[in-house]
């Protein structure tokens, strides 16, 4: 009986916590957890990055092939990120400097640029814009807020530049 409630608060807690299509983090624990390491980095004297990535043409994907690809590309784009990241990285890098980050992003862009989607024998290639910016809160007094925008600002410029591309805050090309 206590195996099977631990069991089930196991569960529960992955509901709680995770998104229930791409089984990432959700906003809430996202936001929670990036709080922590914003304090952790400030504490300790740690850099911290964040990515902010946006699958291109989402919308038009999603219109001209419908609602269920457009879930199954997510998943998929979901397990590339996975296998990219090291295990306690989510989106945000501590004491990755923005230039190491840039390098994580690139391949990671890479990757899912050229991986191929197969969708009930159909094939497909998305491509994804990713912005990036680091802190140093012991340095700056940057919030988790600044660091979300200084990142989404990024993010916006990559699609500026014409998408499938990586910018990180503050600097020009890559």
């Amino acid at each position: 009986l206590t195996k099977e409630l631990e069991e089930n608060n196991k569960r529960l807690e992955k509901l709680t916590l995770l998104d229930s299509l791409t089984e990432v983090y959700n906003h809430g624990c996202f936001q929670s957890i990036l709080e922590n390491q914003v304090s952790i980095a400030a504490r300790k004297n740690l850099i911290l990055s964040l990515l902010m990535v946006d699958v291109d043409y989402f919308k038009s994907f999603n219109d001209n092939h419908g609602h269920q690809a457009g879930d199954f590309i997510l998943k998929e784009l979901c397990k590339l990120m996975k296998k990219s990241l090291r295990d306690y990285d989510m989106l945000f890098l501590p004491e990755i400097t923005g230039q190491e980050a840039q390098i994580v992003a690139e391949k990671l862009r890479e990757s899912i640029a050229m991986h191929t989607f197969i969708i009930n024998n159909k094939k497909y290639n998305v491509t994804v814009s990713i912005g990036l910016a680091e802190i140093e809160p012991a340095v700056c007094a940057f919030t988790k807020n600044d660091l979300i925008n200084f990142a989404d600002k990024a993010l916006f410029e990559s699609k500026d530049k014409g998408r499938n591309k990586v910018t990180l805050y503050g600097k020009r090309n890559i």
